[in-house]
């Protein structure tokens, strides 16, 4: 048994915030249906297939034309029975369709209502377009990311959007636990801004804005990426004079300590450059391997820079079997893609299958809703339903 076995979700989203909400539900257990426009998904193609193939495993596709009356009936028909609804589009698309939490709230008294968006259901940016880093850019996030001296930057993958659909799914899972009808708002921008806190906390206390601090946090050294004796690169986080004291005698570098232009955290964050060309000397005499396991032996935080060929490789993802096999429908090949991270008990417990074609199960779930053969065909025919 898995914890959302025999709960219905109905599925209509797009994109990677929404996709990833409903995937979560699905690896949880739950009866994903994903509800795809004639044309399919729009990300389908997008960055040779995988953005799909990483945000849609375990859901069932049905092709419908919500243009089309007929398409709509279905599609209304299956929101009356289901016990989740995840939408992302604009605020007012859905009513279009009757479609909208107050029309299905109607005829299903029961129903966790979500709808994704990129700036809420209300405010002044309520009917504002955005993906992930318009988010970014807007709560300040890309303000704080990028090279001291360079231009902002968007984090390298799309963060905001993983983190709104997992997000999304706790909060539905919520509103399941909770029993009643609800419409629950989450948006990019919310989420986007949550990541801001400390710094939020830092400007109102202070009424200093953060600086960008390049792969390093802003007051914090030494903190960040350096290199080994054999050019490799590692991340060290040094977030205390603690860490800090330990890091050096670690390497044997007490001449640090016993330097007063290094004794305040100010004091190592002003010097940083300094700081790191002492440190780096010493960074020197070792190759990567045997620096990260020094340091970890000394309980100091620190890691291998890796690249994604390394991670597939690394021996602790793959002993908490943090890939899965997956199908790549663009490039029709078979890859690897991340699982969800949730586990319960010994094992993981995303199993969830490779994504399916646009209306691969669209007889399928017709079938499942009582429609007859005959009716089927005449739906197909008139692509009100697409396979």
């Amino acid at each position: 048994m898995q914890p959302l076995d025999g709960i219905d979700v109905l599925d209509f989203t797009q994109s990677i915030a929404g996709p990833i909400c409903t995937q979560s539900l699905s690896v949880l257990g739950a009866n994903v249906v994903k509800v795809e426009p004639p044309e399919g998904d729009a990300f389908r193609p997008l960055i040779d297939g995988s953005m799909f193939a990483s945000c849609n495993r375990g859901k069932r596709s049905l092709g419908l034309d919500l243009k089309h009356e007929d398409g709509r009936a279905v599609a209304r028909e299956l929101a009356a029975d289901a016990d989740v609804i995840v939408e992302s589009f604009r605020p007012g698309v859905m009513a279009r369709f009757d479609l909208d939490y107050e029309s299905v709230a109607a005829e299903n008294d029961g129903v966790v209502y979500c709808s994704i968006t990129g700036f809420g259901q209300d405010g002044p940016y309520e009917e504002y377009p955005a993906y992930d880093p318009v988010a970014q850019a807007m709560s300040g996030l890309m303000s704080v990311t990028g090279e001291v001296d360079g231009d902002p930057v968007r984090v390298g993958t799309s963060a905001v959007d993983y983190t709104t659909g997992v997000t999304s799914a706790m909060l539905v899972m919520a509103g399941l636990i909770d029993g009643d009808s609800q419409h629950i708002d989450v948006s990019l921008f919310d989420v986007a801004t949550m990541w801001m806190g400390y710094w939020v906390a830092h400007y109102t206390s202070t009424g200093d804005l953060p600086k960008r601090a390049g792969a390093g946090i802003y007051g914090f050294s030494p903190y960040g990426v350096f290199e080994a004796g054999d050019g490799k690169p590692f991340y060290l986080a040094t977030a205390s004079s603690k860490l800090y004291r330990r890091l050096c005698r670690t390497l044997g570098r007490e001449d640090l300590l016993a330097d007063e232009r290094y004794d305040h955290p100010n004091d190592r964050w002003d010097r940083r450059e300094e700081l790191r060309a002492e440190l780096e000397s010493s960074f020197a005499e070792y190759d990567r391997r045997e620096l990260v396991e020094r340091l970890v032996d000394a309980g100091i935080p620190v890691g291998p820079l890796q690249y994604v060929d390394e991670l597939v490789d690394d021996p602790h993802a793959d002993y908490r079997d943090q890939f899965v096999e997956t199908y790549n429908q663009t490039l029709e090949t078979d890859c690897l893609t991340t699982r969800m991270p949730f586990r319960f008990g010994d094992g993981p417990q995303d199993t969830a299958p490779s994504p399916p074609r646009r209306g691969e199960h669209s007889r399928e779930l017709l079938r499942e809703q009582g429609y007859d053969e005959g009716t089927i065909d005449e739906l197909l025919e008139e692509n009100a339903v697409l396979e």
